[in-house]
């Protein structure tokens, strides 16, 4: 038996029977996934007269189709995210309710998890708030309340993680039409909360700070952000520089000042350094900063590079977040369709200083069944990606093209030694790379071979009418064409050329003239280009 601990004014303890989120365990310790996630507006059907005028329910008047059905399909949504994030404890924001956050856990049970214990913050004239969800105990929270018009609370939880007390700090602050003074004043809330705990508690700061993780050097130039001289609330006033640079984990680990505070952004290679687009711009808007009591070997401790966002191909439409979906450019009715237009962010923890060798294995969500083609709408990097059979039509030393049948193809790169010709597979991609344009799987886990497809040739590109150059065709491998070598291209068809790419400079046409090539693929360095790799790839026509 466990409590439901909810706060809407008072703490009320209800008795219930959980299915937890089941924690990974080794060696005595256990691996925590903590996440946060802005889920755009989350609403419930009462009308309280506070909600945005889009979410006033349809029975009380509300004219953008907000109701029971609209409702359903926007949890429905967002619990597959969370399903897929699979963290044991979440920090939600843009909540408006208790009742909005019932509707969340009953369609997360309906997957298969449990989060019986949540808190969020007391209602305000804010009309959304911050929130928990926790697969273990919370056996305290409360508001820190934030002065000045329309400023959120924070939330403060404590959780029991098996004997091991953690705070978190949920935080949602003031969105980035506002200067950067106003974000001042949440900051300067929360280090004074924090500067209240015992020395050495373990505590995280996390949530949607409308704040990067370079925020000092973001808003220099911005007359309309910068209204404080250059100060920040995310690095200046919560430590996260020191002398004037990004504290990373050498300074975290010699102690040079109290209450210093390590972003795990500074974990994530520059191109996927972002859960947020502002105005098409990659932003690290959501966050979690860790203290110092977390780096060490005590109590909680966290997992090095385990911090990532959570964004499987069917959060994007595109190259945009697949936010959730209204007519007239986000003003007028309820589609019923996309999640939010933030991605989820985690990172894992473990009790009694255990790390494990390999953190992707306990950290990373459960891979995500996705198509080939659907890997060209997502990030790159650290992906778990599960594709199902994927047949091997072009292999090149440890290089290699897979495509599904009726698909795409793409290119694997340094990463197809167990991969065969014609050979059909199971797998799960780990991580993935755009180079120069092209997309290319890096790495794989879990490669099942099912067997050899015999028909393996028919998977080849045939059409040499089409153009060669089209997005759609990236990565195909070409069956035959036949043209003209013209100054490094190949020119074919009426009026129609590509570039060639030759990786043996000696496979070079001395002269142009007419050429038949054969099984090349079709690459991708700032422009489309036919790759030619070995000999028989590239044979000259006798006029």
């Amino acid at each position: 038996m466990r409590m439901i601990c909810f706060r809407l004014l008072f703490s009320v303890l209800l008795i219930h029977v959980a299915m937890p989120v089941l924690p990974v365990s080794a060696a005595g310790s256990e691996v925590l996934r903590i996440g946060s996630y802005n889920l755009e507006n989350l609403f419930d059907l009462s009308h309280d007269q506070t909600e945005y005028p889009g979410y006033v329910p349809t029975d009380a008047g509300g004219v953008y189709g907000w109701d029971a059905g609209m409702l359903s399909v926007k949890v429905r949504n967002l619990s597959r995210v969370l399903a897929g994030l699979n963290a044991d404890v979440v920090a939600l924001q843009e909540v408006e309710s208790l009742e909005a956050i019932g509707h969340l856990q009953k369609a997360l049970r309906s997957r298969g998890l449990d989060y019986p214990w949540a808190a969020i913050t007391e209602k305000d004239e804010t009309a959304v708030r911050c929130a928990v969800i926790s697969a273990y105990p919370i056996t305290d929270s409360r508001d820190i309340v934030v002065p000045g018009n329309r400023n959120r609370n924070i939330l403060q939880v404590r959780l029991d993680i098996d004997g091991t007390p953690l705070v978190l700090f949920v935080n949602h602050w003031p969105s980035r039409n506002a200067p950067e003074s106003r974000r001042i004043v949440s900051a300067e809330i929360l280090l004074d909360a924090v500067s209240r705990l015992p020395d050495g508690k373990d505590y995280i700061l996390l949530g949607d700070f409308n704040a990067n993780y370079n925020e000092y050097d973001v808003i220099v130039d911005d007359e309309r952000l910068n209204d404080t001289g250059g100060r920040t609330g995310i690095n200046h006033v919560l430590n996260t520089i020191f002398d004037g640079q990004l504290v990373d984990r050498q300074v975290m680990d010699a102690g040079q000042k109290p209450r210093l505070h390590y972003n795990t952004w500074l974990e994530v290679e520059p191109s996927r350094r972002w859960s947020y687009l502002f105005f098409g711009k990659p932003r690290t808007l959501d966050h979690m900063l860790l203290p110092a009591a977390l780096l060490d070997d005590a109590g909680l401790f966290y997992i090095e590079q385990s911090f990532d966002t959570f964004d499987p191909h069917y959060l994007f439409q595109g190259s945009r977040v697949y936010r959730w979906q209204r007519a007239n450019r986000g003003r007028g009715r309820h589609l019923g369709k996309g999640f939010s237009d933030h991605l989820p962010i985690y990172a894992c923890f473990t009790t009694g200083g255990f790390e494990p060798a390999d953190p992707d294995r306990p950290c990373y969500p459960e891979p995500v069944s996705a198509s080939v083609a659907g890997l060209y709408n997502t990030k790159t990097g650290k992906v778990r990606y599960r594709i199902e059979n994927a047949v091997v039509v072009y292999r090149h030393k440890n290089n290699a093209v897979i495509k599904q049948k009726h698909g795409r193809a793409i290119y694997v790169y340094d990463a197809g030694n167990r991969l065969e010709k014609g050979g059909s597979y199971n797998l799960v991609v780990n991580r993935m790379n755009r180079y120069y344009g092209n997309l290319q799987i890096t790495g794989f886990e879990d490669i099942r071979k099912k067997g050899v497809e015999t028909d393996w040739s028919a998977l080849i590109f045939h059409d040499p009418s089409m153009d060669l150059a089209a997005p759609e065709l990236e990565n195909e491998v070409l069956g035959e064409i036949t043209g003209t070598y013209d100054n490094g291209r190949l020119r074919y068809a009426p009026e129609k050329s590509i570039r060639m790419f030759f990786r043996d400079q000696s496979l070079i046409p001395e002269k142009s003239g007419p050429i038949r090539i054969r099984n090349a693929r079709i690459g991708h360095h700032r422009e489309p280009e036919i790759v030619i790799e070995r000999e028989g790839q590239i044979q000259r026509i006798d006029p």
